[in-house]
């Protein structure tokens, strides 16, 4: 799925003191397919223009085009359908539901229709390594098992989108290193547009696009060439 952005503006108002613009007239588009990485200082915008993009929030101005239909002007009814058929969302912390078992939290998007997906949770936990502890809790598992669950659960939709949003920031080294490895995998296998936010350099050199905000708006965008 390719993403488009028209000229999107995020504005907010303090209760008191002058307008502050997160994101200013950004415009960029990202294609099928490819990994891309938003980088930048702290307050940059970073999360703000993933919110956007996952339609989780509206621009004050400007348009987000998925496959060139404008999807910012949606009500939410509409915008909640899309985020369930076309996006999955990967964060910072795993946001597992505590009382849940691994597998129940891997089927929690579907959870209408989750008899149709057990075969694919299945295939999932087996492919990311954590199908011995379906049916542990989340509290059982170590941060790198949740964060691969949290993985499996923004997968089981078959997304065209996945947005992350500082994925592995909470892991050790070497763990993030082998939650990062298996996210590209997994992605590129499954051909989906990724769009990814982080501080580390080690995952953003694993992206085949870096852009860097600042204040808001987009000030450097490359091809990575530290891709072998």
């Amino acid at each position: 799925m390719k993403i488009t952005l028209e000229k999107v503006t995020k504005s907010y108002q303090p209760a008191a003191g002058a307008e502050v613009n997160a994101l200013t007239a950004v415009t960029t588009s990202f294609d099928a397919g490819a990994v891309t990485a938003i980088v930048g200082p702290s307050g940059a915008g970073k999360s703000t223009l993933l919110h956007i993009i996952g339609l989780m929030d509206r621009p004050t101005q400007g348009g987000v085009y998925f496959d060139s239909v404008d999807c910012s002007g949606l009500g939410e009814f509409r915008k909640a359908e899309l985020r369930r058929e076309k996006i999955g969302f990967l964060f910072q912390m795993h946001y597992l539901l505590p009382d849940f078992t691994v597998y129940e939290n891997v089927l929690l998007p579907l959870w209408d229709e989750k008899h149709k997906h057990f075969e694919r949770a299945e295939s999932l936990l087996s492919q990311l390594g954590i199908h011995g502890r379906k049916n542990h809790l989340p509290h059982e598992l170590s941060g790198g098992e949740q964060q691969r669950a949290a993985l499996a659960r923004a997968l089981i939709n078959e997304p065209s989108l996945l947005l992350a949003d500082e994925p592995t920031g909470n892991l050790d080294t070497v763990t993030g290193a082998r939650v990062q490895d298996i996210m590209f995998e997994e992605c590129r296998k499954r051909h989906m547009t990724v769009i990814l936010v982080t501080h580390q350099e080690s995952l953003a050199k694993k992206a085949d696009r870096i852009i860097t905000l600042r204040d808001g708006i987009i000030t450097e965008d490359t091809e990575n060439e530290n891709l072998s």
